[in-house]
């Protein structure tokens, strides 16, 4: 090899060494800067977990702050209601009519006639409506209109229809205008007489009704 060859190699050799020597900081510069890069995103990201985590205790605050908010207060009505039914209990004027009702109802009593149950009376009771006109004439031929007449005031007083009932007997109750019949149902299951009197212009009424428990004795 010539001297000059020589000599040119070693001029050469200290520049390739730099090139190398830059490229290799460039490289290193970059993986800094990448590293600076990723651990600010890291950082970033845990404060922005960390953050979120603070906040929702204070979000689920104000939506339960809200809903309470939104609740709706009662309304006027609503209180003139409730304040209507703690009053509805001293209100007395269902009670006092009750008591009257309870005195129109059927009375019932004993008897000292060992064959008569009960004894009922009932001011509700109204006198069978009469067709008859003129003088009354108390009549007890089975075909007349007036016993037709005691038969329904009969049914009125005992509740017995006319197909279902045993008429045991008919007869005057001291003076022409009261009678007194005794009554049956086919099967003698119910037993009954009835009082009545007659009322001028208006019929047969009903004013005692007792209940028998044999009809032995009772006509």
């Amino acid at each position: 090899m010539s001297e000059r060859q020589t000599r040119s190699s070693r001029h050469l050799q200290p520049s390739h060494n730099k090139k190398l020597d830059k490229l290799l900081n460039v490289l290193i510069g970059i993986v800094v800067v990448l590293i600076i890069i990723t651990a600010t995103y890291v950082f970033k990201w845990q404060d922005d977990a960390e953050k979120a985590v603070k906040d929702e205790p204070t979000q689920e605050q104000k939506n339960d702050s809200k809903q309470v908010e939104e609740e709706p207060s009662p309304s006027k009505e609503d209180n003139k209601d409730a304040t209507t039914d703690d009053n509805e209990p001293t209100k007395e004027e269902p009670i006092e009519e009750e008591t009257v009702s309870e005195q129109d109802k059927p009375q019932e009593t004993t008897s000292d006639n060992p064959i008569v149950d009960k004894v009922v009376t009932n001011k509700d009771w109204k006198p069978t409506p009469t067709t008859q006109t003129g003088q009354h004439v108390s009549s007890y031929d089975v075909k007349s209109v007036d016993w037709a007449e005691k038969v329904a005031t009969i049914t009125a007083a005992t509740g017995i229809e006319k197909d279902n009932m045993i008429i045991w007997r008919i007869q005057n109750n001291g003076s022409a205008n009261t009678a007194i019949a005794t009554v049956s149902t086919n099967d003698k299951t119910a037993m009954y007489r009835v009082s009545m009197e007659w009322i001028d212009q208006e019929g047969w009424l009903p004013v005692k009704l007792e209940q028998l428990n044999t009809l032995n004795g009772a006509y």
